[in-house]
């Protein structure tokens, strides 16, 4: 029920950087800027393992207990892969990613806003639970 909670504020989280981007395409690549330190990196990777662990164990309970395991795993082993590739790498992706334009910026802002909305409809109750 716990993990359920933390997912389903998540959820929200994501939800708000999204529109937030929408609104504000360069707010994204500032967002994206906190992580691109070593400390970020190092966050970045904790953010992942823990999130990616928190739809395991929050899986039973949501509407959708399969795609919520299948993404915890991929969550999870993205963080495993943070160190792998490397600050240097994730300058370079970040470099790319503020150079594109705020049309292909909004996209991706609206991808983050509906993946952030499937987590909250995902992890909401169901009537017969409330």
């Amino acid at each position: 029920m716990m993990a359920r909670r933390i997912v389903l504020l998540f959820g929200w989280l994501v939800v708000a950087v999204g529109a937030w981007a929408l609104v504000d395409p360069r707010g994204l690549v500032s967002f994206a800027d906190l992580f691109l330190t070593p400390t970020g990196l190092w966050a970045a990777v904790a953010l992942r393992l823990t999130f990616g662990a928190l739809l395991w164990v929050a899986a039973p309970e949501s509407r959708t207990p399969r795609v919520f395991r299948a993404r915890g795993v991929l969550v999870f082993l993205s963080g495993l892969a943070l160190p792998v590739v490397g600050l240097e790498r994730m300058l370079e992706v970040a470099a790319w990613g503020s150079g594109q334009s705020h049309a292909v910026l909004r996209a991706v802002a609206l991808v983050t806003a509906v993946l952030g909305a499937f987590i909250v409809w995902s992890s909401w109750p169901r009537r017969s639970e409330s």
